[in-house]
């Protein structure tokens, strides 16, 4: 359990790497952009990854208090929080999600004013209170001086793991024929819709799809395809097309990453953003089937507060790609205070991506762009430019601090010690 006493921050060397701790919680996909953040942290510049498996108690969520930051959190069941000798305090802390980020504040509080807090994903509390703040389209998250927005969600699918899979389920694609074509099948998520109606259409167009392409369907379904979508697909869909019902807990059996090792495009259900991305994220062709939308409800139709309705209309321009005018800028500044919350709607982030013509809608007769790879690859690079930077600006603050609390005894240390105290600038791993 960890020690609620005042902790005293620890100020490394530069021999020392930084230590990153990735908060992981309930949600396999949110627990995915933490470690894809952390991997590219490590794979840049060598810098020490703890995980840190967290429990929550149901109920409501602390507030941006950071003192109560660990009353919702099940200690007995979560991997250690206190500070050791050997695993002392982070310098940065990563998390996703609203029971994450009070956790993420109260170890921030701990070692502060040095640890950086960064939140990905959706975020409910006052901007002031995160150091970084990494978003995606779906949120609706206003700009700000600490918010950097990408274009997809970031995944930790590796290559060599991708190309492992696709090794153990070679015999599957040694006997198809053709080129292999995906097909990732989500499931209703509001303002989403997946009936019966659209399982069959679903069916109809990929499979004219293929036999366009003269390719054959590989077909994944995920935890939340309704049953009866699943079992529509497999009373309709033909040899040698191939369906792969979602399984839980198969780990290595599990088909989902050899397809997006071996497929030579890919058709997804516009309601999984995740999905999107990894098919993206491959370098290959993706093509949308677009599910139906629960009607909106007309502006015309009052909300309250004010803010809900704001929100509302603010959501339908998003969708539309249109620029700011000042109701949204308003309810921007409302967010960025916490007294205003934008509702998620993945209609946004879709919408941006068939603009920007990275995806096409699979009756499109044109292919979409190919070329994400390198964008979110310069995209990764802007995110840990920014934590190093933040990283230094917390180091020379410590010195800083120590400069002011030493008095004259830093000035006559020994030459190694006073490298050491000086040294708070980040080293590349070797």
């Amino acid at each position: 359990m960890p020690d609620t006493a005042a902790a005293t921050p620890t100020v490394h060397s530069r021999r020392t790497k930084a230590v990153v701790w990735l908060l992981q919680g309930a949600r396999l996909g949110d627990n995915q952009q933490v470690l894809a953040l952390g991997a590219a942290l490590e794979a840049r510049f060598g810098w020490q990854l703890v995980v840190k498996q967290l429990k929550f108690r149901s109920g409501p969520v602390p507030g941006s208090d950071p003192a109560r930051g660990i009353d919702h959190v099940i200690l007995d069941r979560s991997d250690s929080l206190t500070a050791t000798g050997e695993d002392g305090w982070p310098h940065i802390v990563i998390a996703i999600g609203r029971r994450a980020a009070p956790v993420a504040r109260w170890i921030r509080m701990r070692a502060a004013p040095y640890a950086i807090h960064i939140q990905l994903g959706r975020f409910q509390d006052p901007y002031e209170s995160v150091d970084l703040l990494v978003t995606t389209a779906q949120y609706g998250l206003p700009s700000a001086p600490n918010v950097l927005h990408l274009s997809l969600p970031m995944t930790a699918r590796k290559a060599e793991s991708l190309a492992a899979a696709a090794h153990s389920f070679a015999p599957v694609f040694a006997g198809i024929p053709g080129a292999p074509i995906g097909v990732l099948v989500g499931g209703p998520s509001n303002p989403i819709t997946f009936g019966a109606e659209d399982g069959e259409r679903l069916l109809a167009e990929a499979l004219a799809f293929a036999d366009r392409r003269q390719g054959t369907l590989l077909v994944a379904t995920s935890p939340r395809t309704p049953p009866e979508i699943v079992n529509r697909l497999k009373a309709g869909l033909p040899a040698p097309h191939r369906l792969f019902p979602f399984e839980a807990g198969i780990g290595a059996r599990n088909p989902y990453p050899a397809l997006l090792a071996r497929c030579a495009a890919f058709i997804v259900t516009n309601d999984s953003v995740s999905m999107v991305a990894d098919a993206a994220l491959t370098g290959r062709e993706v093509r949308l089937f677009e599910l139906p939308l629960i009607r909106p409800r007309p502006l015309w139709q009052p909300s309250w507060p004010l803010a809900h309705w704001v929100g509302r209309r603010r959501n339908m321009r998003l969708v539309r790609g249109l620029d700011a005018d000042w109701l949204d800028r308003w309810f921007e500044a409302e967010v960025r205070r916490a007294r205003a919350q934008p509702t998620r709607y993945v209609p946004t982030i879709m919408s941006r991506l068939l603009r920007e013509r990275h995806v096409a809608r699979l009756a499109d007769p044109h292919p979409p762009r190919t070329d994400l790879v390198p964008l979110i690859t310069q995209e990764l690079d802007m995110v840990a430019a920014r934590i190093v930077a933040l990283l230094a600006e917390r180091r020379a603050a410590a010195l800083r601090d120590r400069l002011r609390d030493g008095g004259g005894r830093f000035v006559h240390a020994a030459p190694r010690e006073r490298e050491d105290q000086a040294a708070m600038r980040l080293q590349p791993a070797e």
